[in-house]
């Protein structure tokens, strides 16, 4: 009897030394499987930043190309050309006071009545054109607005009479091509006259894309 409970508790030793073997395997090969969820679960989470970057840096390429500056400057560049069409924007270095007193100077008189100037655009040139008399004579004289330089003269015998221009404290040139273009409301200024109609002297104002327009060299009035 005693032999068989000897054999009977080393059984059981045996047993409980077997299982707790197993269970010590289990724990080992569980625990390994967690750390390799943890390291994959770190490395996707690289790669999700990596890709965060890459949008990023694709937003600021396209961020990039999207850049229409030039297209806007050139636009820009365009509408100026369009409004600086036409002399109501232009300076000459020859004003038109300038411009009448050379006439009296190149004849050597300032006796001479001025019928009419107009300035205008001649084979390349922008020209002020004169013309006037006094009782004996008849003169011509063009004058580039630029260089100052006598393009034409003329003095004919000629005893007729004709206008003459009221020059006393008349308005400029620009004055009077703002008033005009302002009544016409489009186009711009090709010419202009200085005339004498119905005793008054006048600016008489050609606008092309718009309507001619007259306007008093004293009053600054359109007519």
């Amino acid at each position: 009897m005693s032999t068989s409970k000897a054999i009977r508790l080393g059984v059981l030793s045996l047993s409980a030394s077997l299982l707790l073997a197993a269970c010590g395997d289990n724990d080992t090969q569980d625990t390994t499987p967690v750390e390799d969820d943890t390291e994959q679960t770190d490395g996707d989470t690289d790669a999700g930043d990596d890709t965060a970057a890459d949008n990023t840096g694709e937003d600021d390429t396209d961020g990039t190309a999207a850049d229409n500056t030039p297209d806007d400057e050139t636009d820009g560049a365009a509408d100026d050309a369009a409004d600086s069409q036409g002399i109501q924007g232009m300076t000459f270095s020859v004003s038109l006071d300038d411009a009448i007193d050379q006439f009296y100077e190149t004849f050597g008189s300032e006796d001479i009545n001025i019928s009419e100037i107009q300035f205008n655009h001649d084979d390349g040139r922008y020209l002020y054109e004169f013309e006037g008399w006094d009782g004996q004579y008849e003169y011509e004289l063009d004058i580039d607005a630029e260089t100052g330089e006598i393009v034409q003269q003329e003095q004919d015998d000629d005893d007729d009479s004709d206008d003459i221009l009221d020059l006393d404290g008349i308005i400029s040139p620009q004055e009077a091509m703002g008033a005009a273009l302002d009544a016409s409301g489009s186009g711009y200024v090709e010419e202009w006259d200085l005339e004498v109609e119905d005793g008054r002297t006048i600016y008489d104002i050609d606008v092309e894309g718009g309507s001619d327009q007259q306007v008093d060299a004293q009053t600054g009035d359109v007519l």
